[in-house]
C-alpha cells in the first residue's frame, strides 16, 4: 500500500440534465438541496434531436436539419413549468436548449462550465424510450468526464445511508471524496469491498485468505486517513462473492440512499467498455447512484499539481495601467475562456476559444476593458467592461507563463482563463 497523490474536488455548478418527463423531476429536487448544501450554482440543460429529412438519389439518406425555433421555445417552456412544479424559486435557474445528439449535448455542456456533477432523474422502471434511462447514464460516464448523479424517483434530501463500492484504488477514493461532499452531515457512510469467496477447507486457500484480508485491513486504514470524516460516521465492510451481486444484495438489506462507485479510465479503450461493478450498479441498485469517471480522478490530480506549482501576485491600482500593458504584451493572441461569477447570477460562461487582444484600465472610474478578437491592428474586436474594480491577480506556471487573470468588481468576480 501507498499514499495516493493530492487531488482538488470538483468547484463547479451542478447541472441537472433534463428530458422534461416525470422520470426526471428527481434531479431538480436533489439539486436544490445540493445547491443550499454546497452553496453551487445550479444550470439546467436539455437536448432536441435535430430533424432528419430523407434525401433520394440512388438511396434515401438521412439528412440533419436544425430543430425548429418553435420547438426550441417550446422545449424551453416545458423546463421551465417542470421548475416551477418541482423547485418554486424566486430565481430561476439558467436553462440552455440545445440541439444534438442528446448525450453528447449534455457532455460537451457540462464540460463547457465545469460542472462539478450532472444529476439526472434515475427512472429505472419509466418507459424503454426515455432519453435520461439507465443506459444513458452508462454512456454519459464513457463519454465524458463529470460525476453522473443519478437520483431515485421521490428522493429530496441528502442521501445519509451512504455505501462507497471500494477496491482500494485510487479511483475509488476519488469517487469517495466526490461523495461526501454530497451527503448529509449526520450520515453513515460504509466503505464496502467485495473480495473472492475462499473456502477455510483447504489450507492453502486459507492462507491465501488471510493475508488478502490483512491487505484489506490496511487498505481500509489507508481510504479512512484520506477520508477524514467531518460529522458524519464511517465504517468499513468486507464482503464475499461476485461484486455486483453481494453489492446489491447488501444495498437492499440495509435499505442504502445512495451507492458511490468510480469506473477505471486509464484510456479511450477502458472508458469505452465500463467496469462490470458499475454497469450492473447504474442498473439494477436499489438506490440513487452516483458514478465517478475515472478521467474526472486524473483531471484532478492534473489540477492539484498545477495548483502546487502555481504563483499568484496582485497589483496595485496605482500601478495597473502598466501591469495590464505587460499583460498585454506577454498573452496577445493567447486564446482564452472568460467566466463571470456574480452574487445574484452565480457562474455563467462569457466564451470559450476567445484569442485575447488585451486588457487597459481606465483609472477615473476603476474599470477594467477585456478585448477579444483576431488582432489587435485589424478588424473589430469584442470588448468587456468590468465596473468598479477592486482588485487584479494573475497566476503563473512554474515557468512564469501567466494562467488565469482574477479581476475581482462590484458585485463579483471575472476569470480570464488562458489556454
Amino acid at each position: 500500500m501507498s499514499t495516493f497523490e493530492p487531488t482538488v474536488t470538483p468547484a463547479g455548478p451542478i447541472l441537472v440534465a433534463t428530458d422534461t418527463s416525470p422520470a426526471s423531476d428527481a434531479a431538480f429536487s436533489m439539486a436544490r438541496v445540493l445547491s443550499a448544501s454546497l452553496n453551487a450554482p445550479v444550470h439546467v440543460v436539455s437536448a432536441l434531436r435535430p430533424n432528419t429529412m430523407p434525401m433520394y438519389a440512388f438511396d434515401a439518406v438521412p439528412y440533419p436539419m436544425l430543430a425548429e425555433p418553435y420547438l426550441s421555445e417550446g422545449r424551453q417552456s416545458m423546463i421551465e413549468r417542470q421548475m416551477q412544479r418541482t423547485v418554486p424559486s424566486p430565481t430561476p435557474w439558467p436553462v440552455r436548449v440545445r440541439v444534438g445528439e442528446p448525450l453528447h449535448e449534455i457532455v460537451d455542456d457540462a464540460r463547457g462550465i465545469e460542472a462539478r456533477v450532472i444529476v439526472v432523474g434515475r427512472g429505472r422502471h419509466s418507459a424503454i424510450g426515455r432519453t435520461l434511462g439507465g443506459e444513458s447514464v452508462l454512456r454519459l460516464l464513457q463519454l465524458g468526464d463529470t460525476p453522473v448523479l443519478a437520483v431515485e424517483p421521490g428522493v429530496a434530501a441528502l442521501p445519509k445511508n451512504v455505501v462507497m463500492a471500494t477496491d482500494f484504488s485510487a479511483f475509488s477514493l476519488y469517487a469517495a471524496q466526490v461523495a461526501i461532499t454530497m451527503i448529509a452531515p449526520d450520515a453513515t457512510v460504509r466503505l464496502v469491498h467485495v473480495g473472492p469467496a475462499l473456502s477455510d477447507a483447504d489450507t492453502t486457500l486459507q492462507a491465501y485468505a488471510e493475508g488478502y484480508t490483512k491487505e484489506a485491513e490496511k487498505g481500509f486504514a489507508l481510504l479512512k486517513e484520506h477520508l477524514e470524516p467531518h460529522g458524519f460516521t464511517l465504517e468499513t465492510v468486507s464482503l464475499h462473492g461476485n461484486p455486483s451481486d453481494r453489492l446489491i444484495e447488501y444495498l437492499d438489506a440495509i435499505d442504502a440512499d445512495l451507492v458511490v462507485t468510480a469506473t477505471h479510465g486509464y484510456g479511450f479503450l477502458r472508458r469505452m467498455v465500463l467496469g462490470s461493478v458499475t454497469t450492473e450498479l447504474v442498473r439494477s441498485a436499489p438506490c440513487s447512484v452516483l458514478a465517478v469517471p475515472g478521467r474526472a480522478r486524473t483531471i484532478a490530480a492534473a489540477r492539484a499539481n498545477a495548483t502546487a506549482r502555481q504563483q499568484t501576485r496582485s497589483y496595485a491600482l496605482n500601478v495597473l495601467d502598466a501591469e495590464l500593458h505587460a499583460f498585454t504584451t506577454r498573452n496577445a493572441g493567447r486564446t482564452c475562456s472568460v467566466e463571470m461569477d456574480r452574487q445574484e447570477l452565480g457562474a455563467q460562461s462569457l466564451g470559450h476559444g476567445m484569442p485575447l487582444v488585451g486588457a487597459t484600465y481606465d483609472k477615473h472610474d476603476r474599470s477594467i476593458a477585456l478585448m477579444f478578437g483576431a488582432s489587435s491592428l485589424m478588424g473589430a474586436h469584442l470588448s468587456h467592461r468590468l465596473q468598479a474594480c477592486e482588485s487584479v491577480h494573475t497566476m503563473s506556471n512554474a515557468d512564469g507563463r501567466d494562467q488565469v487573470m482574477r479581476i475581482v468588481h462590484d458585485g463579483g468576480q471575472t476569470l480570464l482563463l488562458l489556454d
